[in-house]
């Protein structure tokens, strides 16, 4: 019989060989998601976030873990799960069936496939609730979550200019 009120963690192996896991976000993970924003560059969190949030607001924290707006899922080192490495949103949008990814990983982490890995497996995430398409704003200059979006076989941008919005079919 399945552990209902368990949350089921998804193991993933980064090119390097290290091993993470990915599981929903808790209220408990506030502090570490701030941390891991506080790790990262100003040009990470600018490219995630279109500005140099240095950090979560109360509202941004209330939006991104409220499961009624989405999914947030976390990811950490499989031996140190109290350290949160990366961040991935697969939040509903007012169309039905899209949903909106973002993922934010800590530079450290970066150029390891963890990207790419946190985006196929928030596509799996975004099937599971309903979607038929996963839609990302993404600054033109953000070549490595480009690339990630062309992982998941995304057609060129909609628009150009400083922000394209990209949309994946599922």
């Amino acid at each position: 019989m399945p552990d209902v009120g368990r949350d089921i963690s998804h193991p993933i192996t980064l090119t390097d060989g290290t091993a993470t896991r990915t599981r929903k976000v808790t209220p408990a993970d506030l502090e570490p998601i701030q941390a891991l924003h506080r790790r990262c560059s100003p040009s990470s969190r600018a490219l995630r976030y279109h500005a140099g949030k240095p950090q979560l607001s109360p509202a941004g924290w209330r939006l991104l873990s409220d499961p009624r707006r989405g999914t947030t899922l976390v990811t950490t080192p499989a031996q140190r799960t109290d350290h949160i490495i990366a961040m991935t949103n697969v939040m509903h949008t007012d169309r039905q069936g899209v949903g909106e990814l973002a993922v934010l990983v800590e530079d450290a982490w970066q150029s390891k496939g963890l990207g790419t890995a946190l985006a196929a497996h928030a596509a799996e995430v975004a099937r599971r609730a309903g979607h038929h398409t996963l839609t990302a704003a993404v600054a033109a200059q953000n070549v490595p979550m480009l690339h990630v979006l062309e992982s998941l076989d995304a057609p060129p941008p909609h628009a150009v200019g400083p922000v394209l919005d990209i949309h994946v079919p599922l």
